[in-house]
């Protein structure tokens, strides 16, 4: 294989591992995102709180383990300063021990009951006294330890017996201690030489394992108080954003909706004003029609009596006839004053500025029977509200004006019903007859009074609805309804 097709190869593996772990990033992103808030506390808590609580442990355990040994050490240096550095002040001039010397301290290690063995360290990593005498002269690499005790500083490790010198120490088998203490010339402080001690540790490996495991112990339930406070709050918390999340959901669905409800009201209303533009044309056009049609004609005639009168104005004997004529153009004047004067009743509206909703519709139907002399039964609700706009007053006293005299011109004001009545917020004001009715379905050309369609838009305008219920022969109905929140904002 060549330079260059290794180094291809070496990418394109590169390449799917980094695509490959990519893509299970992406994964592992999309299932966190997937979990509530508490859960991915929950699970990012337990890794780093863990990892915290084998870092601290190992710490802990590490401490304590260092401050036995030190103690331990200490004690070892307190032995050797008394019973050992006595008899190694010979270092101070020579380099080996004396017979004398070497039996002090090989009774000194029979009689220390902890002490397995005993080194006396020279320069350069000789050791010049040991319990094993096939040590003695030998030379060691001068370890870590051994070169820090030189310096001064007392060392201890246990159960560490992996240097080339503990090759006999390592056969024995039992916990040991290594102690290095440095041996000081008396009177002026020099280090002459280095006492190791290898001590049974029995016990010190039984008090290592426990300090060992309540520190261990101490951090996990310490650990585990931190986790599962916290992961009280988190979840708390947790519980409180998801209840004011789905509150925000549901009035943003609120909202939305409420959106969706204006924007049609809102073209409705456009809608409606269009269509009253168009009624108001045609209400100015049949008014016209009417004044033509009835008072103008009663007017024009009256006129044409008078001419008459004033051409045989000298006629005496013609004097009766002069008289009826001048009655037939005081009849005609009378009629025409009485309709121009119905016209304006039918177009101003009463004050109705401090009436409440049931004063309006018993003030409308009672002007309806003054006028008719039609009989309107009233079944209004007692509790309708007292306060309403006057947009609305105004609406309603047009809607049952409207609604009973077509009742009148259409079905002469037989059994004629107003009805009134308050549900869930919605007012209801129904207008009934027992006429001969009329195609629902094709009532648009506006030639019934104000005319439906106007009437439709008018209360539209309003946020309302108009029902009309009708057919051939089966009477007459029409229902106005008002949501009264959205009448009154």
């Amino acid at each position: 294989m060549t330079f260059q097709g290794y180094w291809s190869r070496l990418y394109i593996g590169l390449t799917c591992l980094s695509s490959d772990f990519g893509r299970k990033l992406v994964k592992l992103a999309a299932l966190l995102r997937n979990l509530s808030l508490s859960a991915r506390f929950a699970l990012m808590a337990a890794l780093i709180l863990g990892c915290s609580m084998v870092v601290l442990g190992s710490w802990v355990s590490g401490r304590i383990e260092d401050g036995v040994l030190r103690n331990t050490a200490a004690t070892a240096a307190l032995y050797i300063s008394s019973f050992v550095e006595p008899h190694l002040q010979v270092l101070a001039n020579h380099d080996d021990l004396p017979a004398s010397s070497t039996a002090a301290l090989d009774n000194l290690v029979r009689q220390a009951d902890p002490v397995a063995a005993l080194k006396i360290w020279g320069r350069g990593g000789k050791v010049i006294h040991s319990s094993q005498p096939e040590n003695i002269g030998k030379t060691y690499p001068i370890t870590p330890k051994l070169a820090r005790a030189w310096e001064g500083e007392i060392e201890a490790e246990f159960n560490n017996l992996t240097d080339e010198e503990n090759e006999v120490e390592r056969k024995k088998a039992v916990p040991l201690m290594e102690i290095y203490v440095p041996v000081r010339e008396a009177g002026t402080g020099q280090i002459i030489g280095v006492a190791e001690i290898y001590a049974i540790a029995h016990h010190l490996r039984h008090d290592l394992q426990s300090a060992r495991l309540q520190s261990w112990l101490i951090v996990a339930l310490l650990t585990c108080f931190l986790y599962f406070s916290l992961f009280g709050i988190v979840q708390r918390g947790s519980h409180t954003i998801r209840e004011q999340q789905q509150a925000l959901e549901r009035r943003v669905r609120e909202l939305t909706q409420l959106l969706a409800e204006n924007t049609d009201l809102h073209t409705r209303l456009a809608e409606a004003n269009r269509r009253v533009e168009i009624g108001m044309e045609r209400f100015l056009r049949r008014i016209g029609a009417e004044l033509h049609d009835g008072p103008a004609q009663l007017i024009g005639l009256a006129l044409l009596r008078l001419d008459s009168v004033q051409t045989a104005a000298n006629d005496v004997p013609r004097k009766t006839s002069h008289q009826s004529t001048i009655e037939v153009i005081r009849g005609a004047l009378s009629d025409a004053l009485r309709e121009i004067r119905n016209l304006s009743a039918g177009l101003m509206l009463p004050e109705l500025g401090s009436a409440t909703l049931s004063q309006t519709l018993e003030l409308a139907t009672r002007n309806y029977e003054r006028r008719t002399g039609a009989a309107v039964v009233r079944e209004i609700a007692g509790d309708l509200p007292r306060l309403a706009p006057g947009s609305l007053k105004a609406c309603l006293y047009r809607f049952v004006q409207e609604a009973l005299s077509n009742g009148f011109r259409h079905a002469q004001g037989i059994g004629q019903k107003l009805r009134a009545s308050m549900k869930d917020d919605v007012l209801a004001v129904e207008v009934c007859d027992l006429g001969a009715g009329f195609n629902a379905a094709g009532e648009s050309d506006g030639k019934n009074g104000l005319g439906l369609a106007w009437l439709s838009d008018r209360i539209e305008t309003l946020g309302g609805t108009l029902e009309i219920s009708s057919c051939p022969g089966c009477g007459t109905r029409l229902t106005a309804r008002f949501k009264m929140r959205e009448a009154n904002v």
